[in-house]
C-alpha cells in the first residue's frame, strides 16, 4: 500500500551534495580559524616591514578571499541544486506553475528551460558582487608607508600630531646630516610616483631624496604652516622589490615634517 500522504524520499544524489556543502563549510571555517592563530602567534617572526605592507594590503586580501569562499560556495550550491531539481516530483512542479493538471507529467520540453532559469537567477547576485569587487581592486589605493617608522639619524618623531594619518610625523630633519630612511615595495622595475605627505612652517623647504643610494632627486614643500598637512608628489626609478628612500635634509635654512610616503 502506498504512502500517499508521505514525504518523497530525498535522492542519494541531494544527499551527497548535501554532505559536500557541510564539509565545504566546516573546512572553511577550520581554516580561518588556523589562520588568525597563526597570524596572531607569528612563529615564523616576520620583520616589522613586512607586517606593515601586509596591514596595507589586508583589504585587498580579504576581497580576495571573500570572493574566493563566494565562489566556491556558489559553485557547491549550484551543483547541490541540480540533484534537487531532478529528484522533484512532477505533481510538486505542477502545483507551483499551474499546469500541467495533476496526473498530468511535464512536458519534457519544458524541464530543461526551467532549471536552467533557476541557476541562472542563482548566479545573478554572485556575478554582480564579483564585479563589484573586482572594481574595487582595480581602484585600491596606492600603498602608504609612514614616515615616522623610518630609521632616522639626527631627527626624531615627533607626536602627538593632529590631522596626520598616524598621529605622528618624522620631524626636526634642520641639519645637513638629518635624513629618514623609509623602505618602499614595488610590483616590478619602473618609474613610479611617490606622493609626499608634509608640513612646513617656518618657509619653503627643500630636501634630497636619495633612492637606493644612488639616484638622487630634489623634492620642494612649499609652508602653509606647522599644523597645515599638503602633499608634493614626483616621478622617481624604483627596482623590482624593496627600495630605500633616504629624505635628507638640505642646506637651506627652513625644514619639513614628514607624515607618509605613497607610491603609485
Amino acid at each position: 500500500m502506498s504512502n500517499a500522504g508521505g514525504g518523497q524520499e530525498r535522492a542519494p544524489g541531494s544527499r551527497l551534495w548535501r554532505t559536500v556543502m557541510i564539509a565545504a563549510i566546516v573546512v572553511l571555517t577550520v581554516s580561518m580559524g588556523m589562520g588568525l592563530a597563526w597570524f596572531f602567534a607569528d612563529p615564523l617572526h616576520v620583520p616589522e616591514d613586512v607586517l606593515e605592507v601586509l596591514d596595507q594590503r589586508a583589504s585587498v586580501i580579504g576581497m580576495f578571499s571573500s570572493m574566493l569562499m563566494g565562489a566556491t560556495g556558489l559553485v557547491v550550491a549550484m551543483l547541490g541544486l541540480r540533484p534537487e531539481l531532478r529528484s522533484r516530483p512532477v505533481d510538486d512542479i505542477a502545483s507551483t506553475t499551474g499546469t500541467p493538471g495533476p496526473g498530468q507529467a511535464e512536458p519534457a520540453h519544458a524541464r530543461g528551460p526551467r532549471r536552467r532559469t533557476v541557476l541562472l537567477v542563482a548566479a545573478v547576485p554572485a556575478v554582480v558582487v564579483t564585479l563589484i569587487v573586482l572594481a574595487a581592486i582595480r581602484d585600491s589605493g596606492p600603498i602608504r608607508y609612514e614616515a615616522e617608522d623610518g630609521i632616522a639619524h639626527n631627527a626624531r618623531v615627533v607626536q602627538p600630531v593632529i590631522g596626520t594619518s598616524n598621529n605622528a610625523t618624522m620631524g626636526y630633519l634642520n641639519f645637513p646630516s638629518s635624513w629618514v630612511e623609509i623602505r618602499v615595495e614595488a610590483p616590478r622595475t619602473g618609474t613610479f610616483t611617490a606622493h609626499v605627505q608634509y608640513s612646513a612652517g617656518d618657509g619653503d623647504a627643500r630636501q634630497i631624496v636619495k633612492v637606493n643610494n644612488s639616484t638622487e632627486y630634489v623634492v620642494l614643500y612649499t609652508a602653509y604652516g606647522w599644523k597645515t598637512f599638503k602633499q608634493v608628489s614626483f616621478k622617481l626609478h624604483l627596482v623590482e622589490g624593496w627600495n630605500t628612500l633616504r629624505f635628507q635634509h638640505d642646506d637651506g635654512r627652513f625644514a619639513a615634517e614628514l607624515d607618509y610616503v605613497e607610491i603609485a
